[in-house]
């Protein structure tokens, strides 16, 4: 499984090329992540970022479009963490449930570390506001799942691989909610997976 490399979305600006202004973007990035955990979706507003960020509402506007790319541009950047942990985790691995369980557990890692963006792409599938960016991001991830479903013999692997996304996305969900490591919903995945690949291997 080679994870995937996060497409900017439609309507975002070019990356600053200097090192201050890719500081102040992220700035704004990581500021929206504190608003987003403390007041949720709702009040995500371009002043809120701003003044938290301590920059000028001005300022916002030299880096994103408007609201919607920039809530993009996190769940960009969440899915460019959650890559490179799963590329970490699953290095040298060959298709199976060894490294699906690697990829799941290190995508666990990373959302339950980045709480609040997790928690913000929930509230935005719940409210049916995903972008086409978002949602590609999304599927992508269940795509490179399907050769492991294969290898595992649980197929349709186009299916199951949805399933198994669907699964791992409803632990992140109980572990964000105990804003700590669930270990009795990764024990349930890696027991359904492991025993799933047993009895296909009879």
């Amino acid at each position: 499984m080679t994870s995937p490399q996060p497409d900017p979305g439609p309507n975002e600006l070019a990356s600053p090329v200097t090192p201050k202004g890719r500081r102040t973007r992220d700035a704004l990035l990581t500021a929206g992540a504190v608003v987003a955990e403390r007041d949720g979706l709702s009040e995500l507003s371009v002043a809120a970022v701003a003044r938290e960020a301590r920059v000028a509402k001005g300022t916002f506007y030299v880096y994103f479009n408007d609201r919607e790319s920039f809530i993009d541009a996190m769940h960009q950047r969440f899915y460019a963490q959650v890559t490179e942990a799963v590329s970490s985790a699953v290095e040298g691995l060959q298709p199976g449930s060894e490294l699906l369980l690697s990829a799941i557990e290190a995508y666990l890692d990373v959302c339950l570390t980045n709480r609040a963006v997790k928690a913000l792409v929930f509230e935005t599938r719940a409210r049916s506001s995903l972008t086409t960016t978002m949602v590609d991001r999304e599927h992508l991830f269940a795509a490179l799942a399907e050769p492991s479903m294969r290898a595992i013999g649980l197929g349709p692997a186009s299916i199951t691989a949805r399933l198994v996304v669907a699964l791992t996305s409803e632990a992140a969900l109980i572990e964000m909610e105990a804003a700590r490591k669930v270990p009795g919903a990764r024990r349930a995945i890696r027991t359904l997976l492991s025993a799933t690949a047993s009895v296909r291997a009879r």
